[in-house]
């Protein structure tokens, strides 16, 4: 088992990586054409309307932004602001944040809604062809507050949804820092030298239910959770041999960070240069399920360093696993001869809330293997909002008669990355 659980956590970069190459939408920096700049036409289209009205005393008003830069994980545009209207698209699936810039890219603030420094944009009520009217803008403070709330009307949430990705919304606010880690005063995607950080969490759920036997859940106050921090560079960012280094947090350095990995174009996918992932091992305590404990990276400034001399820093949070964990939950279903069919998948949180995943989630992709670490298919099966997330079906019925581990893997609307483990 911690051989088995070992191989799923080293493969975690590689794994992620694939589940979002097509997702990478370049930039045109000039942003002049009064529209998205990268030229995408399809996806969500959000527009709204800037006023001068603002609630702060500081001199900066909204009626100053110019642009609106629209970003997630993979995703940014850049459009211009025109006749104070502006409209932009965004990608369905996804949690993605619009920030509002001057006439020299800098920042004014950023839409805030319901409480939210994001929109989600998964479970929407004309799908795809959804289009989000915020009406009138107002800033306050750093936030931009539009008049109309989509929640509950374009966005289709429960309020126990809301309320989980509430609890990491922080995130996003650490990801509006980031936009400058190079701390020149240009956002960084617009020389395509943005640098992206999430977080990796591998959870061990249990054991799969099997036809009609149904699954063991792993105990829901004492789950055992490893931890990976996952920096994404930009297409002109990159850094040769393996030279790549992360320091921090400023106020209290860890001694025990280490690069666990790393990938580069074109494998890492999405239009990255490149992809690398830090971690600080610890023993694992004695009824773990694996043998290595990989601990958490707590709040703070840190310093990305390439190549010893260009040094970036970078705000994080990371919000503990099991305040946005969805526990995916496998149900293995056999013909005759035991052979592997389909797989259904419940979607749960701790407490055991049963959740839309098509609200909270991007993909999920699951991948099946032996004692010895040998996956059974080259293919890995991917589920989205188009696809549906409750069956994988098998092209062909699978003999499992040496399942030893299973890995479900997904990605939130932040791009935090999840490997829940069932053996």
């Amino acid at each position: 088992m911690k051989k088995i659980v070992s191989l799923l956590l080293v493969s975690m970069t590689i794994f992620f990586s694939h589940c979002n190459q097509k997702d990478s939408i370049p930039v045109n920096p000039d942003g002049n054409n009064g529209g998205n700049t990268n030229g995408a036409q399809n996806g969500i289209h959000i527009r709204g309307k800037i006023t001068g009205l603002k609630k702060n005393m500081d001199s900066v008003s909204l009626s100053d932004a110019k642009k609106v830069l629209v970003f997630s994980k993979y995703y940014y545009s850049l459009t211009d602001i025109t006749a104070d209207t502006f409209s932009v698209t965004a990608q369905l699936g996804t949690g993605v944040a619009l920030l509002f810039l001057d006439s020299q890219n800098k920042y004014i603030g950023n839409l805030s809604a319901h409480g939210m420094n994001m929109l989600p944009l998964g479970n929407l009520v004309n799908g795809e062809n959804t289009t989000i009217d915020l009406s009138t803008l107002t800033l306050v403070g750093k936030s931009v507050i539009p008049s109309h709330d989509p929640f509950g009307n374009e966005i289709q949430i429960s309020e126990t949804e809301l309320q989980s990705l509430r609890t990491i919304d922080c995130y996003y606010e650490s990801i509006a820092k980031n936009i400058d880690a190079d701390n020149d005063g240009i956002p960084d995607v617009l020389s395509n030298k943005q640098l992206v950080v999430v977080t990796n969490y591998a959870v061990y759920g249990g054991h799969w239910g099997c036809n009609d036997t149904l699954p063991g859940l792993a105990d829901s106050s004492h789950y055992f959770v490893n931890y990976g921090l996952e920096v994404g560079g930009g297409s002109d960012l990159s850094f040769y041999a393996g030279n790549i280094t992360l320091t921090g947090p400023a106020t209290d350095p860890y001694t025990d960070i280490i690069r666990w990995g790393f990938l580069k174009a074109p494998a890492c996918g999405a239009g990255r240069s490149f992809i690398a992932s830090f971690a600080r091992l610890s023993n694992a305590p004695p009824d773990a399920p694996w043998g290595t404990a990989f601990l958490p990276f707590k709040k703070g400034t840190y310093t990305l360093t390439l190549d010893g001399e260009r040094s970036y820093t970078l705000d994080y949070s990371c919000t503990d696993a099991k305040y946005n964990l969805i526990l995916v939950i496998p149900t293995l279903h056999t013909n005759g001869k035991g052979w592997l069919t389909s797989i259904t998948l419940e979607y749960k949180l701790a407490d055991g809330t049963i959740i839309n995943p098509a609200s909270v989630m991007t993909n999920v992709m699951i991948q099946l293997s032996d004692p010895y670490s040998v996956f059974f298919q080259n293919d890995t099966h991917k589920l989205t909002g188009q696809t549906g997330f409750g069956v994988i079906t098998a092209d062909a019925p699978v003999d499992i008669s040496t399942l030893s581990n299973i890995g479900i893997g997904y990605d939130d609307l932040l791009g935090n990355g999840y490997m829940i483990v069932w053996r």
